[in-house]
């Protein structure tokens, strides 16, 4: 009785892989498979190289936010300023309670510069009352400014548009890389579909 051979299993994906390389000797690879093969390899060499070149933009973003937020903190100096009003509800009401850490806020202050007398709402996130004087930061002018971004904040931002862009550039290539290995497909079941036609043909 003859021994019945196993049936061969399923070829693991690497493997699949490696065997249409665009420089194997398999014969029937058809020009366009290694066509094909070749335009993957650069596909995956292109996203990989993309890697280093998303970092090195991540780095000079967060390389000029820095030199940004130091040029707002140069030209920026602090001044006490009287509160005019209540900030935040009585930190013992149940309300209070509730706000999210770090919260903030604004009342109305008073401050004094060489240029004169300033009032404007300004932020705080701690409670305070009428009459309190509380540290704010102003321009050259007196004039009251936002909050600078500091270094983690910077650094989110810088890591966020490396991100993006590695994101954005590798997500068009591996589109174009897509269509492209859809084109063939097409191509190639063509190909295949004509073959079996003229192989069904009797001769004449």
């Amino acid at each position: 009785m003859r021994r019945e051979e196993p049936a061969p299993g399923p070829v693991a994906v690497p493997i699949r892989w490696w065997r249409l390389r665009p420089w194997s000797r398999n014969h029937l690879m058809r020009p366009s498979d290694r066509i094909e093969a070749t335009l993957i390899l650069l596909t995956a060499a292109v996203v990989l190289l993309l890697i280093p070149v998303a970092a090195a933009f991540g780095t000079a973003t967060h390389t000029r936010l820095e030199q940004q937020a130091q040029a707002l903190r140069a030209g920026f100096h602090q001044v006490p300023a009287v509160l005019l009003e209540d900030i935040y509800l009585a930190p013992d009401t149940p309300e209070y309670s509730i706000l999210p850490a770090g919260t903030q806020n604004t009342a109305r202050a008073r401050w004094t510069t060489p240029g004169g007398d300033h009032v404007a709402a300004a932020p705080t996130d701690t409670p305070a009352q009428a009459g309190q004087t509380i540290t704010i930061s102003v321009d050259a002018d007196g004039n009251l400014t936002g909050p600078i971004p500091d270094s983690r904040e910077n650094t989110v931002l810088a890591v966020t548009a490396a991100c993006g862009l590695w994101t954005l550039t590798a997500g068009a290539i591996l589109l174009l890389a897509a269509l492209a290995h859809r084109l063939f497909t097409r191509n190639r079941l063509r190909h295949w579909a004509h073959e079996w036609k003229q192989f069904d043909t009797p001769p004449t």
